[in-house]
């Protein structure tokens, strides 16, 4: 099995344990190493067997994720060229509905589909330790967006006394 990577210190533990452990199960891996932009076209055009990809969604909806499953998007954000009838036509009904009880259903019918033929791997996720000061208002790092700092204010009050 090849595993395609980007070098460098930050991929270098995440690529020994997945060497660790396809060794303990008898899986032969190897490793082709390439730089990022360079990985991305080859992921894009489908020749790359296995590689790994972070992702945070930009709104706080499932359609951030399944968006990357849905067959037709194969070559562009469906990097794993993941296609199933199914699951395309739970998307496209999916995306005809507002939010609400039905649409859910729908996004756990396709969540079970995802899970049975299991086009990803879910290997990390990265815990971030964050500092605020005391004049920050609304801090809450979001699980999955990383675009929560839209919803930072800073208390003018608050600074000015701390700056004094």
């Amino acid at each position: 099995m090849e595993y395609a990577s980007a070098p460098g210190a930050q991929q270098k533990p995440l690529d020994e344990n997945w060497k660790k452990n396809m060794d303990a199960i008898g899986i032969n891996m190897t490793f082709k190493k390439a730089k990022w932009p360079d990985l991305l076209k080859e992921s894009k055009a489908g020749k790359l067997q296995m590689w790994g990809l972070g992702w945070s969604a930009a709104i706080p909806d499932a359609d951030s994720f399944f968006v990357m499953l849905y067959g037709p998007n194969a070559g562009q954000a469906n990097h794993s060229r993941f296609s199933r009838p199914e699951f395309d036509r739970l998307y496209e009904e999916a995306k005809r509905l507002p939010d609400g009880p039905e649409r859910n259903a729908i996004y756990r019918e396709m969540n079970r589909l995802f899970l049975v033929y299991a086009p990803w791997r879910l290997g990390v996720h990265r815990i971030y330790t964050d500092l605020s000061q005391p004049w920050t208002v609304g801090f809450k790092r979001h699980p999955v967006m990383r675009a929560f700092w839209k919803q930072i204010d800073i208390d003018l009050p608050v600074l000015a006394t701390a700056s004094r």
